[in-house]
């Protein structure tokens, strides 16, 4: 297997500024490149001056790029109307920037050299780049799509934009060399709407996230502490039972499906509180929404929504310390948040939106979004114990077995050589 000589990757989210599964994978993936043996230099936005612009990770080198239009998108005092429109703005600039900087990097370099280049880039926000570099620099392009629920998100009110989006993923589809995908069911959708099922290949995603395999490696006295002080925060006493989301609070990750599901679930177990870990992105009215749908359902004294994201580490403290960790997504392109509880051995409950090959036989999988179907199935957990620590430990052998980050960046590696052919 021959690899590339050199690899540009156009990110736009990349670590500190981490608020969704974009930066996450970044976040994983970029030290387990950094050991490839394959220099590696990445592109992406510059956070508020909490990071240092330029960052190594062995072979890996990150530039954090500035982009005024950003800038702006996050500051509460624009009108809302013009945030968008900053945010478009502000990624065409940062996507310019990074092709100027892998064409003069590649002008340099001979004919032969240029033969081992290869541009990859990540969902829409890096399209634009991928489309000069493969227009003006004849560079092989791999476009690794990780989401597409700006289209084809169930239930999620299509955006102005989104047509414009969905035209400009369609043209790097069709220029690409290779489109990388994390699940079978995102594999399957794409060929359904045309997308070259001979150019698509398939990569999983990985697990094992430093502060995951910490908690994993704690003795079992050091585990129920930590469980037991994440308890105290929303138990009295630390009694009762604890369900726990993590996510975004959009529609499409089953929030407002959860919520309804509570009056059940209070009505069999008093005493549960569910906790909702996470926030709404910029640009939305997603935690209003939610508070309205906890509102109408009278809920509000057992659910707990505080609208921020928390630390990985404290993420999956609140995984180690529930009864149950539920997802009941009705899109998701691969679910790692999902995978990540099922690898500390919690029971886990997912929605229709999952890939049934992703977490196999070690979650239960609603088959429909609705309430009902959620509840019983978040209640079959909390009846039987012991049913739900069978559930969890074939959750926790299914992770080990079939992901591995390891084996994503080989994989991925992998991709980049064949597209050079």
């Amino acid at each position: 297997m021959r690899l590339p000589d050199r690899v540009y990757a156009v990110c736009s989210e990349v670590p500190p500024e981490v608020v969704g599964g974009l930066g996450r994978y970044a976040e994983r993936m970029m030290p387990v490149l950094g050991e490839g043996g394959v220099p590696v230099v990445v592109f992406g936005t510059a956070g508020r001056g909490r990071a240092r612009r330029t960052e190594r990770f062995g072979d890996v080198t990150l530039h954090r790029l500035t982009a005024a239009g950003l800038g702006l998108a996050g500051n509460p005092r624009l009108p809302r109307g013009l945030r968008l429109p900053a945010r478009t703005a502000g990624l065409l600039v940062f996507n310019l920037r990074a092709a100027v900087r892998v064409l003069r990097a590649e002008a340099g370099r001979t004919r032969a050299e240029r033969h081992g280049t290869v541009v990859a880039v990540h969902d829409w926000m890096g399209c634009p780049a991928g489309i000069v570099c493969g227009l003006l620099g004849r560079v092989p392009v791999v476009f690794h799509v990780h989401t597409r629920e700006l289209n084809a998100a169930p239930g999620r009110r299509r955006p102005p934009h989104a047509a414009l989006l969905d035209a400009l993923e369609t043209v790097q589809a069709r220029m690409a060399r290779l489109i990388v995908v994390p699940s079978a069911t995102m594999r399957d959708e794409l060929t359904a709407r045309g997308w070259p099922a001979d150019r698509i290949r398939l990569v999983p995603h990985g697990f094992e996230a430093p502060e995951l395999l910490r908690l994993t490696g704690l003795p079992d006295d050091e585990r129920d502490r930590v469980r037991t002080e994440i308890r105290r925060r929303y138990l009295p006493g630390g009694e009762g039972r604890l369900i726990v989301f993590a996510g975004r609070l959009a529609p499409h990750k089953g929030v407002h499906t959860l919520v309804r599901a509570v009056p059940r679930l209070v009505e069999e177990h008093p005493g549960t509180r569910i906790v909702l870990v996470g926030a709404e992105l910029p640009q939305t009215d997603d935690a209003a929404v939610l508070a309205r749908s906890i509102e109408e359902t009278g809920t509000a004294a057992h659910v707990v929504a505080e609208n921020r994201f928390l630390p990985s580490a404290e993420v999956f403290a609140h995984f180690l310390a529930a009864d149950v960790c539920v997802f009941p997504s009705t899109y998701e392109p691969f679910g790692l948040v999902a995978v990540e509880a099922m690898a500390l051995g919690r029971p886990v409950v997912v929605g229709p939106g999952f890939s049934p090959e992703v977490v196999g036989d070690g979650a239960l999988r609603c088959v429909h979004d609705d309430p009902e179907e959620l509840a019983e199935a978040l209640l079959h957990c909390l009846d039987d114990p012991r049913e739900a620590a069978g559930l969890a430990r074939r959750g926790a052998e299914h992770v080990r077995r079939h992901y591995s980050w390891a084996l994503t960046g080989e994989r991925t590696l992998a991709v980049y050589g064949e597209a050079m052919r």
